[in-house]
């Protein structure tokens, strides 16, 4: 006797789809959580925090890249499931880009966006020291080039696509990571802080004396120290000193610790941050130098 089974018996279950991270992906992953990792070392507690506030700061005066993202459909991601950092990294990144998609697309309130940007800083990748707008920016511009260069990128598969985008998103990362790490190389530190000290008009309209330079530098570099001692270090008398200290405080480039009592922090304003690190620049007019 023919017995006749239900076609759905027959159906076989389509597979699922795994997303797999192409080796120069990975490889620019690795280089990113790499250079990355190096901030720790470079720089202080209190220098970190500062500078990360400045960072907010300058963020708002800077185009939000969001609205020109390219309309990519990027891959599903396995944040979850993945053990190997260098793919966790290149799927954080995804992520994030969906994520600024669905918000261009959607238009809800940015949660979800500070949701998948969570994702990098749980990975290491301390986006508070350094600009992902502007690598994203970067990236977009990077990527229009492409298109205009080469009209097929247009009709190119979306994982194509996705993989010329997250290349150039790692390469920009990248470069705003060495950007930071670079500027606080103690000679480049030292170079940027004195020229500060010498050209910029808030300090010469404040009239900070020179000799504060090398004391500012240390504070810096150090993180935090007993105003005594800072005040010793700039190396006029006591009464000048103190007057100097002033200013500073003025200015908003010198904290008092909430943490250690006679002791003092550097702030970093936004503008004292740009003097440091040159690239972190706003559009004309929108921060006074």
């Amino acid at each position: 006797m023919l017995v006749i089974l239900p076609m759905s018996l027959y159906r076989r279950e389509q597979p699922s789809t795994v997303t797999i991270t192409p080796a120069r992906l990975i490889l620019l992953g690795e280089e990113l959580w790499r250079k990355t990792a190096g901030l720790q070392g470079r720089l202080a507690p209190e220098t970190t925090s500062s500078l990360s506030m400045a960072l907010i700061q300058l963020e708002q005066y800077c185009p939000k890249p969001a609205a020109r993202l390219p309309q990519i459909k990027f891959s599903p991601s396995v944040i979850s499931t993945e053990p190997d950092y260098r793919h966790r990294t290149v799927e954080a990144l995804r992520d994030y880009c969906r994520s600024l998609l669905n918000t261009v697309e959607a238009n809800p309130s940015a949660s979800s966006q500070t949701a998948t940007r969570q994702k990098l800083d749980e990975l290491g990748l301390r986006t508070n020291l350094w600009s992902l707008d502007r690598a994203l920016t970067r990236a977009i511009v990077g990527y229009e080039k492409l298109s205009r260069a080469d009209s097929s990128l247009a009709q190119q598969r979306s994982a194509e696509q996705e993989l010329e985008f997250l290349q150039l998103l790692l390469s920009a990362c990248i470069d705003e990571v060495s950007l930071t790490l670079d500027a606080f190389l103690p000679a480049v530190l030292r170079t940027r802080v004195f020229k500060a000290f010498e050209s910029n008009g808030r300090f010469l309209e404040a009239e900070v004396h020179r000799a504060v330079g090398p004391a500012l530098l240390c504070l810096i570099v150090q993180g935090s120290m007993p105003q005594n001692e800072f005040e010793m270090f700039v190396g006029l008398n006591s009464e000048s000193s103190k007057i100097e200290v002033v200013k500073l405080k003025a200015l908003g480039i010198l904290a008092v610790s909430n943490a250690k009592r006679g002791w003092v922090e550097p702030a970093l304003p936004g503008w004292l941050a740009v003097c440091l690190i040159p690239h972190l620049q706003t559009p004309s007019g929108s921060l006074r130098q």
